[in-house]
Order: structure tokens, then C-alpha cells, then sequence
């Protein structure tokens, strides 16, 4: 069978879970299974890891936001002389763009990894057109993959989409790395965006009785550098110096994951959660949201608590922080969770979808 992916999410990120997961799948199909990845132009990290796969860039002096509209351009042509060519069994897009809707003679099957757009609109620019690119995916495609019963569910309250034609096919994971010496000591983990639905500043003052408990204590957090804004926020309220940004390298974030005391994740939604997997394989006890699809996926191997409530957030992570053998029962706990979320079992059932549905 071959199965004919695109550029889109190569063309756009750097890095990503969204392109971890295409490339994890792309690069283990199994014997029998053809994956085929028109690109030439393309800056993302796993992709380029790949000694098989030669990608260009375009002039360093430029802005990565500007040259990704051109490597967008120039590979989305490539990928139509790939669709006119038709030697292919199914198509599997990497985002939503449906340019190729008019053009394709074969199936396609398109993966779901959240509905962010859908419930929380007002994050995005008003002319972001995501959502209604990928209702129209949903309706059109030949099957539809959800990395969640959480998001199944979604797509099937939101776009009225039947539950038959969704098959929940749970994220793989497998660490590239090995971790890099400790970078802190004493320190609670936020990892990613700090926006709206990611529940960052009720978490930062739910934190507050335990730093003024712990002197000691810091908050370190990966992501892009803090605003303007933020800085004054964390300044108001006396916080600049014991929360900590850093923008951290595959085995740098690995080294936080492992030295922290706790990983904290108090986002109100999110499609799958990857870092929960990242924690675990680390052995970093892990504190989530009761929401979402976050019980979901961590079961009995993370503390939980309600996010909007200041209060059951500190209690969660004092209870973590100040038992140790709770914090050695999560780190086991993780260890046995992490086995069902495999890059071999994550491929088995994704192409057990390729099969019901190639042509």
C-alpha cells in the first residue's frame, strides 16, 4: 500500500507535535506500507533528523514566519503533481488546507488532533479559516482519525459528525534523546503556550502560598520568552525572579522534565497532552487539570485537580512536592502508562484505518 502525505505542518513548524507525529508515522510503517513526502523546502527539526530526507532553506537573513509562505507555496506544488499523478492508495493531508479537494481521485483520511478553534474562537485572527477548513475535511474525507475520546467526542457534538466514522488512534511516543545534566534545583515545570484555555496565570497564583512557603522554591517554564506584559504581571506581583523562562533544546527540556519537582499541566483543554507523556518518561511526577481528555490519558499516574479553583491547584502540587513516596508512586505509576501509548502500537492501529479505507 502507499499512502501519499503532504507538506503542510513540514512547511510551517520548526517544531511541533503535530510534525513529530506525521514524521513517528511516516518514517515507521511497516513492511508492505509506502509513505511518500513530496517536499523540498522544509525547516522542521524531525524531518531533518531523517538521513533519507533532503530538505532546503531559504536565505538565514529572512524571518522564519516570512520564508514558510514561500516553502508553503513551493511544496504545495509538489504535492499536486503528486496528486495528478495518482500513484497512490489513500492520501493523508497534515492539516486542514483543502486545495486538494477538487483534485484528488483516491480517498483521504485526515487526523484531528484538537477542536481549539471551535471552543475558543476568539483566540484566533478573525480571518483564521482553520475551522472551516476542517469541518470541510471532515465531511468529505473517507474516514477521520481523533487522537482522543475526548476529541472524538467533540467533533461529534460540534460538527455533528457520526461517531462511526471517527477511530481514536492515541498518540506514540519515543524519547530521541538522552537527557541533559540537571539546569535547576527546587522547581515546579510549565511547559508550552501560557494563552487563554492554557490556564497559565491561575496556576502562577495558585503557586504563591507555596513560594512564599519555600524560599527556595522556583517555577521554570519552556516556551517562547515572556511578554511585555507578562513580565509586568509576574513584577506586580513580586514574582520576576522566581519564575524562570528558558528556551530549552530536545535534551535540555528532557533535563527539566526529570530534575523537577513536579510537571504541572493546567490547561482547560487539549486534544491529547504529549508532554504528560514527556513527563512520564522522565520519571516527573505529574500534576493535570481534571479536564478534558487529560484522565484520559494519565489514569492513576498523576494527581488531579479542578483548574478553576486556586485552591485545589496548590493542594494538588503541596501534596505532590511534600510526599515522597506519592511522588515515587507517580513515577511508577507513569512508567506503566507511558507502555500503552507506544510509536509501534500508534502505527499498527493508524494503518489498520489506511486499510479499510485504501483504494
Amino acid at each position: 500500500m502507499k499512502v501519499l502525505y503532504d507538506h503542510q505542518m513540514f512547511s510551517m513548524q520548526k517544531y511541533g507535535g503535530i510534525t513529530r507525529y506525521f514524521s513517528d508515522l511516516i518514517f515507521d510503517l511497516p513492511l508492505g506500507y509506502e509513505g511518500e513526502l513530496p517536499i523540498l523546502y522544509s525547516e522542521n527539526h524531525y524531518l531533518r533528523e531523517k538521513e533519507d530526507v533532503v530538505t532546503r532553506k531559504f536565505l538565514d537573513i529572512l524571518p522564519f514566519r516570512l520564508k514558510r509562505l514561500y516553502y508553503y507555496h513551493r511544496n504545495t506544488t509538489l504535492s499536486n503533481q503528486a496528486i495528478k499523478k495518482n500513484e497512490f492508495n489513500l492520501f493523508h493531508p497534515t492539516y486542514y488546507d483543502p486545495y486538494f479537494i477538487k483534485k484528488i481521485k483516491k480517498p483521504f483520511v485526515i487526523t484531528v488532533h484538537d477542536m481549539n478553534h471551535e471552543k475558543f474562537p476568539d483566540l484566533f485572527l478573525t480571518y483564521d479559516n482553520t475551522s472551516e477548513n476542517k469541518r470541510l475535511l471532515a465531511k468529505e474525507a473517507a474516514h477521520i482519525i481523533a487522537v482522543s475520546q475526548n476529541t472524538k467526542k467533540d467533533l461529534v457534538e460540534l460538527f455533528g459528525i457520526s461517531p462511526d466514522k471517527i477511530t481514536v488512534v492515541y498518540h506514540g511516543y519515543k524519547q530521541h534523546c538522552k537527557s541533559a545534566g540537571a539546569l535547576f534545583e527546587n522547581y515546579l515545570l510549565f511547559v508550552g503556550e501560557r494563552k487563554g484555555y492554557k490556564n497559565f496565570w491561575n496556576f502562577i497564583k495558585a503557586m504563591v502560598p507555596l513560594l512564599n512557603k519555600y524560599k527556595d522554591l522556583k517555577i521554570v517554564c519552556t516556551g517562547n520568552p515572556f511578554s511585555r506584559e507578562e513580565l509586568e504581571q509576574l513584577n506586580q506581583i513580586k514574582l520576576i525572579d522566581r519564575v524562570i523562562q528558558k528556551s530549552v533544546s530536545d535534551s535540555e527540556l528532557a533535563s527539566l522534565y526529570r530534575y523537577a519537582l513536579a510537571f504541572v499541566y493546567p490547561s482547560i483543554y487539549e486534544g491529547f497532552g504529549i508532554p504528560i507523556l514527556e513527563a512520564f518518561q522522565n520519571d516527573c511526577p505529574v500534576c493535570l487539570s481534571k479536564a478534558s481528555c487529560f484522565p484520559e490519558i494519565a489514569e492513576n499516574a498523576a494527581v488531579y485537580f479542578d483548574p478553576s479553583d486556586l485552591d485545589s491547584i496548590t493542594e494538588a502540587v503541596r501534596k505532590v512536592i511534600e510526599n515522597k513516596y506519592l511522588a515515587d508512586d507517580l513515577r511508577d505509576a507513569g512508567r506503566i502508562r507511558l507502555k500503552d501509548f507506544s510509536i509501534d502500537l500508534m502505527v499498527k492501529n493508524t494503518c489498520e484505518v489506511y486499510n479499510k479505507y485504501a483504494f
